[in-house]
């Protein structure tokens, strides 16, 4: 499987919480978060908080999550830990 392209936006975004939990991170989800449709041609971005997953505590990082819908209707991801 590619880290950047997928088929589906579902299967980009647990992508990226499978890759985050490896590292060691929990993402903190919003309670309203409510992730939208992705336009053709068009890019969504999401910043979320993360948490260590051994001891639940809050770090001073967060998820910056970028997802591209090509026209071809597959989406590029692009995200990274700062």
């Amino acid at each position: 499987m590619s880290d950047t392209y997928f088929s589906t936006q579902a299967g980009a975004l647990i992508h990226v919480n499978e890759k985050v939990n490896r590292k060691g991170y929990e993402i903190v989800y919003p309670d309203n978060l409510w992730t939208e449709h992705v336009a053709y041609g068009k890019t969504v971005k999401y910043t979320f908080s993360l948490k260590w997953i051994k001891t639940g505590n809050m770090v001073k990082r967060h998820l910056h999550v970028s997802l591209y819908r090509m026209d071809s209707g597959s989406y590029e991801l692009t995200y990274y830990i700062n």
